[in-house]
């Protein structure tokens, strides 16, 4: 498996990674509302992900395996992880955590110390086992509930 930085051409197969992410492995978030899926998904476009990369505020990393975007990742320059979904093709091979472990060192490259994300309910447990901790009440982005965390690196 290869961690790279993300570029424009990336945007048919992230994009797809990220939705398929989504619809199939975050039932506990989405619960098959349509409503829910359609807000969730509405700005997960190639054109959104193509202007993701050239960004100067945020970087991509992708995780290609055989020659295939597997995961896709992305960190905002003041220290936040913005993106983090892998395929349901290869989930629990600790792909997503070789993810975090990349967009961590992008950001401790950075002088980034503290790192904070916003997770899904299913990526909950997993952040937590992972040294995330909880900080701050959820936030609701229409009625999909995200959980502030943050981490210290070394």
């Amino acid at each position: 498996m290869m961690f790279r930085t993300a570029k424009p051409e990336d945007a048919e197969q992230a994009i797809q990674v990220i939705r398929q992410s989504i619809e199939e492995l975050c039932f506990a978030d989405h619960r098959r509302d349509q409503d829910i899926l359609r807000m969730w998904l509405s700005n997960k476009t190639p054109d959104n992900f193509r202007s993701w990369t050239t960004s100067p505020d945020q970087i991509l990393l992708v995780a290609e395996r055989d020659g295939e975007i597997c995961c896709v990742g992305g960190v905002a320059r003041d220290g936040e992880i913005t993106l983090n979904y892998v395929s349901p093709k290869v989930r629990f091979q600790g792909i997503s955590r070789a993810m975090v472990d990349a967009l961590e060192r992008v950001l401790l490259d950075l002088g980034r110390t503290r790192i904070r994300l916003v997770s899904t309910n299913t990526a909950l447990r997993f952040y937590h086992s992972i040294g995330y901790r909880d900080f701050g009440p959820p936030e609701f982005w229409g009625q999909l509930p995200g959980y502030p965390m943050e981490k210290e690196l070394a």
